[in-house]
């Protein structure tokens, strides 16, 4: 049978003897139970069922910011307890723990709070996620201790993804403290990242609690089978950043289907040996999912082969971003940078991804082509931009709008060479008509060096349309002079010409047989 004061209890025996008279003191249970009640609550304990609502909420509220108090007051105390002076170096440990389970100031004031929520990063459990006024905190559900705190000033880009590859839907949420990965190891306080999902249909009932009112906090009911996509938003709205959302309008898989819905927005991709998806969004591009999650504003890609793809048979392709380098990609990347007249540049490539998706990744990238190299504006703030958030909904460059249809183009490179000609060349064009019907009216030439003379014209005009018609060959009108590119051609071809091959080797060695017989 469970005890109904287990904090006292367990202290009672490590309690000294010569002081028993302290316990033996609490003879009644009302006092034996207040108590326990203040053990739980200064050790990290849970709070009592038979506890009100509010007094529930409190609880987890405040019980941070005392354990917090205690462990101060027997830091500036504890040094008379008869520890030798080599324990120091435990000290320095216990403290750091300390700040890693209670990081909390009095007046970071909560916000808002999503229960039992399976994160990936800082701490890879179900935790209980607040927002505070100064730091985002992942408490432990059972024991209301914090796993992690991280100053909300460290956050630079927050993203909204629909989860690929599960089987019912799902939300990924990512947050990154830069776009590219930070040098020295990721730790709970420092983890450069935040990655956290939940379902976007609620497997079961839970309550999201909200702070505006710090003395009596309301909570708002999402119910079994309802949507959650609207409490990550309202969650996501107090970070001091604006979210960027996944959108198919801003780009749209050559591999999706009708009922992909914004997962269109990313592809599949490997990088290295690490499968994940890489986002499209009006503003850059995200490799989200899988750790360590990296992003490239569009500004940072450099203006030429700032993306480029490379396929050997069609089937599959690798994508490769390039940016230039700065001091600390350098010291992150050690000697692994490529190096061009224009200076150290960071190329990271994702293989294995559908060749289909090249078309809409050409045409992603043409229509952003002049923002490259013109260096990433920092996100946006909410003091900037107001209450509204920059949602890939309503995008910057190349955005869904009723007249100019969607973001990414279906027409081909070569419509280029079919507009509409302009009054100017129209202008143009009569006048030179115009003259040569008045050379070809004029006296014929009485010798034969005007004739001569327009012979070597012919020859130079000839030469010189030939330059034009070599300078037209350009690669982004002729997919066959792209790099990797190769002929479609199908398997009964491949197969013809395998057999004349093997004819022509065959037939070879019967006569080199012959002729050393004769």
């Amino acid at each position: 049978m469970s005890s109904s004061t287990p904090y006292l209890d367990a202290l009672s025996k490590h309690f000294p003897a010569e002081c028993s008279s302290i316990i033996n003191s609490l003879s009644s249970e009302q006092a034996r139970s207040a108590v326990d009640t203040l053990l739980a609550f200064a050790s990290g304990g849970d709070c009592p069922t038979d506890m009100s609502a509010l007094g529930q909420l409190g609880w987890a509220r405040d019980q941070p910011a005392a354990i917090r108090a205690i462990q101060d007051l027997a830091a500036q105390k504890g040094t008379k307890r008869g520890r030798a002076a080599s324990t120091d170096e435990e000290g320095v440990g216990s403290n750091s723990k300390r700040q890693k389970t209670t990081d909390v100031l009095e007046d970071d004031r909560p916000i808002f709070t999503l229960p039992s929520i399976s994160t990936t990063s800082p701490v890879r459990k179900k935790v209980d996620i607040t927002i505070h006024e100064k730091t985002i905190r992942f408490l432990n559900p059972s024991s209301r201790a914090v796993e992690a705190s991280i100053p909300l000033s460290s956050i630079s880009r927050a993203f909204l993804v629909p989860t690929r590859g599960k089987a019912k839907q799902h939300w990924t949420v990512v947050m990154l403290s830069s776009d590219m990965p930070e040098k020295g190891k990721a730790t709970t306080s420092n983890p450069h990242q935040i990655i956290f999902g939940l379902d976007a249909i609620s497997a079961s009932k839970f309550d999201a609690t909200s702070y505006s009112d710090p003395s009596t906090p309301s909570t708002s009911t999402v119910a079994k089978g309802e949507e959650t996509l609207f409490v990550l938003r309202e969650f996501l709205t107090h970070l001091p950043i604006s979210l960027l959302e996944a959108s198919a309008t801003v780009f749209r898989s050559a591999c999706a289907t009708p009922k992909s819905g914004h997962c269109a927005a990313g592809i599949d991709a490997y990088f290295a040996a690490k499968p994940g998806t890489l986002w499209f969004f009006d503003s850059g591009i995200l490799w989200g999912e899988s750790k360590p999650c990296e992003f490239w504003a569009v500004g940072d890609l450099i203006p030429k082969d700032g993306i480029r793809l490379i396929s050997a048979t069609g089937r599959t392709c690798s994508v490769i971003l390039g940016r230039k380098a700065s001091s600390s990609a350098e010291d992150h990347n050690g000697g692994g940078d490529k190096e061009d007249a224009e200076g150290d540049i960071i190329e990271t490539e994702f293989s294995m991804v559908d060749g289909r998706e090249q078309d809409p990744i050409n045409a992603w990238a043409r229509q952003r082509k002049h923002l490259f190299g013109k260096g990433s504006a920092p996100p946006p703030s909410k003091a900037t931009s107001g209450k509204k958030a920059m949602t890939e909904e309503e995008p910057s460059v190349g955005g869904n709008t009723a007249t100019s249809g969607p973001a990414w183009d279906d027409s081909d490179s070569d419509d280029d060479d079919y507009e509409i000609a302009s009054s100017e060349d129209i202008d143009n064009s009569s006048s030179s008509d115009s003259e040569a019907s008045d050379v070809g009216s004029g006296s014929q030439p009485d010798d034969g060096s005007e004739e001569e003379d327009n012979r070597g014209s012919d020859v130079n005009g000839g030469e010189e349309s030939g330059e034009e018609s070599e300078e037209e060959l350009q690669e982004a009108h002729h997919p066959l002079l792209r790099p990797g590119a190769m002929p479609k051609m199908s398997k009964a071809t491949i197969n013809a010409v395998v057999d004349m091959v093997n004819e022509d080797l065959m037939g070879g060695s019967e006569e080199e047989d012959e002729l050393d017989d004769s």
